[in-house]
């Protein structure tokens, strides 16, 4: 962890941090290195913009999943906001709809 956020490593991605001044940029490589998303966090706020913005291989998914755990263990963020991106990729992950937002509570 060079700053504020980690960098993470899954069986299928290299996820490299970038810190802003609000919050983090995660961009998402598969271990080949090629880019396929990158996910930015500010406040309490996830959005993501990626090649596959429907996310069939799952990639996203795999990714929110640990960065939520993150959020949630490191940070005690009782909840996340998701914004922009496919309602399916949002749902998947547990997130569900707030209005025009995606909210997913966050235990500790």
């Amino acid at each position: 962890m060079n700053g504020r956020h980690p960098d993470f490593t899954t069986s299928r991605l290299h996820i490299e941090a970038a810190d802003t001044t609000d919050g983090c940029v995660w961009t998402l490589q598969t271990r080949e290195r090629q880019q396929i998303a990158t996910i930015q966090f500010s406040g309490q706020q996830l959005s993501y913009d990626a090649i596959d913005p429907t996310d069939r291989a799952g990639y996203i998914e795999e990714a929110l999943t640990v960065i939520v755990a993150y959020l949630a263990r490191t940070l005690l963020l009782p909840f996340v906001i998701g914004q922009d991106g496919e309602a399916t990729v949002w749902i998947r992950n547990g997130f569900h709809v707030d209005g025009p937002v995606f909210r997913r509570d966050l235990t500790h």
